[in-house]
């Protein structure tokens, strides 16, 4: 082998290991971009946190409703997952356990308080709904046809409620301000979508109840009202049975994304008290027909930082 054939080769070889070099070099160049980009997934993934919200089938819940069909939680960057839940006690229940991490403005405000006197610090009220005597938010219901013309009558009849301690109370305090003894009524729990067909069957002599229930049974004439705002009257003036909640630990783990909800949900609440054309979102949530959704009436629903009882009143 001549000089010239070997500094030939010495050169193709450096040749050789400086690709080998340039290719080892992109290939790690490759390898830590895309661990840089799985890592930024990672962490918007992280960032997208999913926020569970649940409801009861009431016009309570309207302000939730308004607030994933306008686009609000979108808008702020939220991704919020809504569930529906039928019982008041079961919706607390999903909030003490962290199922869920906040509710409609239609869950049980009694019930929250009772578990925020157990449990101090686990649920955050951020909105109050209610009723005052000018302002429709539960109601009395009998069948259409009934003979039951006063609370007094409910005396050895079935006296259906909203399922939850809360109601039951309620009732059994209703009945004791008449008159009645709570035990000379049989009380039943009825989730609502079943109240109107049991109060026509006869398996039900009377229905204590949230809208949309009276507005829906008037329209399909299978009942009347007895007693607008029974707790209003026999109860408290303004009654604010109803309550927006989230839960404590959310707010301490996730406090923007939970700022963000309270902050739409107030837009929410405040786009149902000035637009009535919002009512056309119980059609789809609560499946009513057109002419009820634009005719049920919507309870006073206010940010519990904002609560006053002078306002309240002025409704």
């Amino acid at each position: 082998m001549s000089g010239n054939e070997y500094k030939s080769n010495g050169v193709g070889l450096m040749k050789i290991q400086k690709n080998i070099l340039i290719a080892v070099v992109a290939v790690l160049v490759l390898v830590i971009l895309a661990v840089s980009a799985v890592s930024v997934f990672s962490e918007n993934k992280e960032e997208k946190t999913v926020i569970h919200v649940a409801y009861i089938p009431v016009v309570q819940s309207l302000p939730l409703f308004v607030a994933v069909e306008q686009g609000m939680f979108a808008s702020e960057g939220l991704n919020v997952v809504i569930d529906r839940i039928e019982s008041p006690n079961q919706l607390i229940d999903a909030l003490v356990a962290g199922k869920i991490d906040a509710g409609a403005p239609s869950v049980a405000s009694g019930i929250t308080a009772i578990v925020d006197a157990k449990n101090p610090d686990t649920l955050r009220i951020y909105s109050l709904t209610c009723g005052t005597e000018s302002v429709l938010n539960d109601e009395l219901l009998v069948a259409k046809d009934s003979n039951i013309s006063s609370i007094a009558q409910l005396k050895g009849k079935t006296l259906a409620h909203i399922p939850g301690v809360q109601f039951q109370v309620m009732a059994k305090k209703v009945l004791a301000e008449n008159g009645v003894n709570p035990t000379d009524v049989t009380l039943v729990e009825l989730a609502v979508p079943n109240q109107l067909t049991s109060l026509a069957s006869g398996a039900v002599d009377a229905v204590l109840t949230l809208e949309p229930t009276a507005t829906l049974g008037e329209f399909k004439g299978v009942s009347k009202l007895l007693v607008a705002n029974p707790m209003v009257k026999y109860v408290a003036d303004p009654w604010c049975g109803g309550a927006g909640v989230i839960t404590t630990s959310f707010m301490k783990e996730h406090p923007a994304e939970a700022k963000a909800f309270i902050k739409v949900m107030e837009r929410a609440i405040k786009q149902v008290d000035s637009n009535a054309a919002t009512s056309e979102y119980l059609v789809s949530y609560l499946k009513l027909p057109s002419e009820v959704a634009k005719t049920t009436p919507t309870p006073i629903m206010v940010m519990s930082k904002d609560v006053d009882a002078s306002m309240l009143n002025a409704y």
